[in-house]
This record gives structure tokens, sequence and C-alpha cells, in this order.
């Protein structure tokens, strides 16, 4: 039973005793004479004029909903991110109905950078067409998508991918920012070699461990 539920039932029966009393007292003071029931009335009578407290219900929290559309997590096990870069894209309308319902997978996306040094492109990023929406009006699932970054911006990133060897730009994270646009978080990555991976794995068991640990103990 819940709290006020059972709050409830304890007023109800304190309400039943008091009045029980009352119906006693009252027939007590009309057998015996006037004089003798001011006492018993100045005993009542804070009985029915004191107030009611209840004790209020828990309420639950709500949920704080996240804008995080989507992450790469491959990209974290692959690659070893040296810089990460937050970019918008442009998109239609389509799209964006798609990404709303959850539609958009960018674990094979990658980033282009034009030769032109002025912009960059994302591509071979799955974007699952609408349902509603006839085949006329619709996207292509991977078409490549112009990302909207400064002409700075993109000039450096192609600079770094063409004089540092294994180097490549990935897609981290798509987000909703506070203007509600779809935004992507990009990284300049390096490839990992089975040396490090190994070394990942090792850290992440051991910091899994240690945690375990300082739980068991904050436990007992």
């Amino acid at each position: 039973m819940s709290r006020r539920i059972i709050s409830a039932l304890h007023c109800c029966v304190a309400i039943s005793i008091i009045f029980s009393y009352c119906s006693r007292a009252q027939a007590f003071t009309t057998s015996t004479s006037p004089s003798s029931s001011q006492p018993l009335a100045h005993l009542i009578r804070p009985f029915l004029t004191a107030p009611l407290y209840l004790k209020k219900g828990g309420t639950k929290k709500k949920k704080v909903k996240s804008n995080t559309i989507t992450v790469n997590k491959l990209a974290y096990r692959n690659y070893e991110v040296l810089e990460t870069l937050e970019v918008g894209i442009s998109l239609v309308g389509t799209e964006v109905k798609s990404i709303r319902d959850g539609k958009m997978n960018i674990r094979d996306g990658f980033v282009k950078a034009n030769k032109n040094g002025r912009s960059c492109t994302l591509m071979n990023v799955h974007i699952g067409k609408h349902n509603t929406a006839g085949e006329f009006f619709n996207h292509e699932e991977r078409r490549p998508r112009n990302l909207l970054l400064h002409k700075q911006e993109a000039r450096r990133l192609l600079q770094k991918t063409d004089r540092m060897p294994g180097m490549t730009i990935v897609p981290l994270k798509a987000y909703w920012n506070d203007g509600n646009k779809v935004k992507f978080e990009i990284g300049l990555c390096r490839g990992k070699n089975l040396r490090d991976k190994r070394q990942d794995i090792m850290a992440r068991e051991s910091k899994r461990e240690e945690s375990r640990m300082i739980k068991n103990f904050n436990y007992r």
C-alpha cells in the first residue's frame, strides 16, 4: 500500500476515535449538571480544533532527456582520437525525421576533406528512409553530405591528413544542440595496432576491477 493510503487510513481511525469520545462526553454532560460540563468541553475542544497534518507522498524524479543521437563506439576501439571538432551538417527534411525516429548509423562513416581545402564531406553514413514519405521525396540512404565548418578548419584537417601518414577523420558522435539542430563531433584519429588494443583492454579491465573492489569495500 502506498504512503498516501496508509496516512488516510490513520486519519480515518483518529477521527472515528475523536467522534466516539465526543459522543460519550456529550452523553455524560447531559446526564450531569451544567456546571460539570465545562471541564469536559475544555478537554474536547483541542481535539476538534487541532489542524490535521498529512505526510506528503514521495514524488518520482523525472529522467533527464539526453540530446545524444548515436555514438560511434567502434571508432574509440579501432582508433586513437587525437583531436575533436564540432561541426554542423546539411540535411533534407526526410533525413531529419528519420534521425528523430532513430534511423541513423555512423559506424561505417568517415569524413573526406576536399582537395580545394574549403569544405569536408561526410561519407558512408546510413540514414534510413522515412516511412510516410513517397519515393520521389525520399533521400538516398548513404549519400555524401556536406559538413558545415569554417574554411580554416577544413584546410587544417586537409593538411594534417595529407602530411601525417595513418591519419583519418571519423565521426564520433551525433547529437542535438540547444537550438534543436543536428551536430556532429568528428575526430582526427590514428589507427591502433593489435598491441595498442591489448593495452586498452588491460587498462579497462584493471579499472573495472578497482571500481568493483571499492564498491565491495563501501558496501561492507
